[in-house]
């Protein structure tokens, strides 16, 4: 730092303040410090910084991948979350920490290295959220528990979602229809996005007079083989599918291929809380209702980088519009 101060004719200090930012430093000799900074290949080390108790530039994403990985819709979250950090000056670190390993997210927080957090997968009753209170660290929600006060948050108007897949389907004749979460564990625990899904669905399915029937599955392929068999067994006169579950849709569309039923002829499938590259990968393109997620990870990224300045959290609440795409994969009801 000294070396760069010296070629840019600055003080440490001022150089110092150009990479905290700190105190306001003038454009011009601001060009001036990152020159020098390119021509000596200088690199702040941020590590030190930490450990200095200064400006790390770095907050972290922690999302629990579980055994299953991280799908195309979720990565869409992250990638918004990376870009909106990084216009702010911050890098991002993603954590693969699940949720009940609270000591462990409370070793990470404690070593000093991430100004803030942006969590993902909420629960209802989500243990990292008051840890994180506890600890007194800057964080924000991608999704959102059941109390909200006071909490930076964004998160699909899923009551909007669900009332889009429905009214969609019953428009085209469909009575019957099957709704595919993830697995019965994340209803129990009460993941946000699978409760919030299944009591959108219902309450809709009630006003528009639309039978729905619940089909937990794993999130594999294989999950989404065993549903439509499922289906078969026990509901065979299902016409319509909401689906929140992207590797069990991949799955089961697959499974009705080989059975001879035909997407949308014989089974109109739309997908809830999914992304436009997943829909636009799959056979038949799939008909979507959905926030959109990459501009949910952008927002989200910008409330934690307000509350690093000092802003209330509690002003940083947002549902996210929700949009009905029509593509190939719904159609009227078979007779």
């Amino acid at each position: 730092m000294a070396d760069v101060a010296r070629l840019a004719g600055v003080s440490r200090s001022t150089v110092s303040y150009v990479l905290s930012g700190a105190r306001p430093i003038s454009p011009a000799t601001r060009e001036r410090i990152l020159a020098a900074m390119a021509e000596l290949g200088y690199t702040p080390n941020l590590l030190a910084q930490g450990l200095a108790g200064k400006r790390t530039g770095i907050v972290s994403l922690i999302f629990p991948v579980g055994e299953h990985g991280m799908n195309i819709t979720e990565f869409e979250y992250v990638q918004g979350a990376v870009e909106q950090a990084r216009a702010h000056g911050y890098h991002l670190l993603l954590w693969p920490i699940e949720v009940d390993d609270v000591e462990e997210i409370r070793r990470v927080v404690a070593q000093g290295l991430v100004e803030g957090i942006i969590l993902m997968e909420i629960r209802s009753r989500d243990p990292r959220v008051p840890l994180l209170e506890e600890m007194g660290v800057p964080f924000t929600m991608i999704g959102r528990p059941l109390e909200t006060a006071g909490r930076s948050f964004v998160d699909a108007d899923f009551e909007a979602i669900g009332e889009l897949a429905v009214a969609h389907l019953a428009s085209l004749g469909h009575r019957n229809i099957a709704l595919m979460t993830h697995s019965q564990e994340s209803l129990d625990t009460g993941y946000g996005p699978m409760v919030r899904s299944r009591d959108a669905v219902d309450a809709a399915a009630k006003r528009h007079g639309v039978h729905v029937r619940l089909f937990p599955a794993a999130s594999t392929l294989a999950g989404g083989r065993e549903v439509f068999e499922r289906i078969l067994e026990a509901a065979p006169e299902t016409t319509g599918l909401i689906a929140v579950n992207e590797a069990a849709t991949a799955g089961l569309l697959v499974a009705a291929a080989r059975q001879g039923w035909m997407v949308p002829g014989d089974l109109s499938v739309i997908a809830i809380n999914t992304s436009d590259g997943f829909a636009e990968r799959s056979v038949p393109p799939l008909t979507t209702a959905t926030a959109e997620p990459r501009s949910m990870g952008r927002l989200a990224a910008d409330f934690l980088v307000r509350r690093l300045r000092g802003e209330d959290p509690g002003g940083f609440q947002s549902l996210a519009g929700a949009a009905l795409t029509v593509r190939d994969s719904t159609a009227k009801a078979r007779n």
